[in-house]
């Protein structure tokens, strides 16, 4: 089984992964998308590699380390700017191209020529027999300088699921700093090396908002489109961050294309320990938004961190006044469904127990008996951040079920 090898690019835990290989998935039959998918297992994905001795690298190495070559999967698409030169012996013909909209590309000779949904290697393949109808043995060679932003579906048990809008790639100019430079001649010129960083799984999730208590990180799907020499349809792979959150082994978490399906299963037990090692790794943001209204000391807004507990919101908001009734816990679930909870407060209730759950960003939690206090301001700090949700009717109609 081929790797997947996942490249550190910071402390603030962005990663870039490599291309994928065509056997890194398991076709899906395009007739039959319903069809269970059977998933390839990458648990053991860094488990069958064999210690190699440091005196005795060299020795194993040869120029067949050169043919290691990952099988293009990037499919063009409108946006990608491509450089393509034809022959070096008719510099004339080379050119750099932007996909338009429809998808096609003008080059010499051959003139307007649709080339969307192509990788590559099969572009290449495809104008080396048109360029040999005009010259004597075409040798092109086709190379992205600039790509499209991708967007990505991310759905199940994370925070924010939906359409993801990415950039494609993001190319850092680095340049020899003064440090750098107190090793090298003074008459030196410093170079700008361009280079890229491609978005990968755990970009896609963090930009999601991370995962859930519910997230079952041993069992992440990606879905994507197969290229046409494969046969067209889709392909799945199944992934493991787990070691990702405990040990940092970025081996499963690879790049992301556009129109990529990301979907994290629900886990049969919640476990409230993964969100701190989700913090931690910068997989998910540090803090949330929720409000807490009623018979509190502070009410309104509060931002707080990922692992506040509705209790802990409560502290955090001044604590209850002596007179306060029964706690509201209203969250609005991704699925379209509302987890609304009368608690009675209990200051020693279990941190995620029902009594005390770990917040969402967006939680609403009202203290006391008067919900609303009948007061236009109150009613106007709860509903403002759901005004394209709920109208305040429809709001204390759930509140009063």
């Amino acid at each position: 089984m081929k790797k997947f090898i996942g490249i550190l690019l910071s402390t603030t835990f962005i990663f870039s992964g490599n291309l994928l290989g065509a056997s890194d998935f398991k076709d899906i039959n395009v007739n039959d998308a319903s069809s269970e998918l059977n998933d390839i297992n990458v648990n053991d994905a860094s488990s069958d590699l064999n210690d190699i001795n440091v005196n005795d690298a060299s020795s194993d190495l040869n120029v067949d380390y050169f043919k290691d070559l990952k099988v293009d999967n990037y499919i063009i698409g409108p946006g990608d700017t491509l450089s393509v030169v034809i022959s070096y012996a008719y510099p004339e013909l080379s050119r750099d191209v932007v996909v338009d909209g429809e998808g096609t590309i003008y080059l010499p000779k051959i003139k307007r020529i649709f080339v969307k949904g192509l990788t590559s290697t099969e572009l290449v393949d495809l104008l080396d027999k048109s360029y040999g109808q005009f010259i004597n043995f075409p040798e092109v060679e086709i190379s992205i300088v600039k790509y499209r932003p991708i967007r990505v579906l991310v759905e199940g048990e994370i925070d924010n699921p939906g359409l993801l809008t990415m950039r494609g790639a993001t190319e850092l100019d680095r340049e020899l700093g003064t440090e750098d430079s107190l090793l090298l001649p003074k008459d030196i010129s410093f170079t700008v090396v361009p280079s890229f960083y491609f978005p990968t799984v755990f970009d896609a999730i963090r930009g999601s908002g991370g995962i859930t208590p519910n997230s079952d990180l041993s069992n992440i799907q990606v879905i994507r489109q197969s290229t046409l020499s494969e046969g067209g349809g889709q392909k799945v792979a199944t992934l493991n961050f787990e070691n990702l959150l405990n040990y940092g082994d970025n081996s499963q978490n690879i790049r992301i294309y556009d129109g990529d399906i990301i979907k994290v299963s629900k886990a049969k037990e919640i476990n409230t320990k993964k969100i701190n090692k989700a913090v931690k790794s910068n997989l998910n943001p540090k803090f949330i938004n929720v409000y807490v209204t009623g018979r509190v000391l502070e009410p309104g807004s509060k931002s707080i961190p990922k692992t506040t507990t509705l209790n802990d919101a409560i502290d955090i908001s001044g604590g209850t006044k002596i007179l306060r009734g029964k706690i509201r816990y209203i969250r609005f679930n991704n699925d379209g469904s509302i987890d609304k909870r009368k608690i009675a407060y209990s200051p020693r209730a279990k941190r995620g127990s029902y009594k005390n759950p770990l917040l969402s960003n967006g939680d609403l939690i009202f203290v006391g008996n008067s919900i609303l206090s009948n007061t236009t301001e109150v009613l106007g700090e709860v509903t403002a951040p759901l005004s394209g949700l709920f109208s305040a009717y429809a709001l204390v109609k759930i509140l009063n079920e």
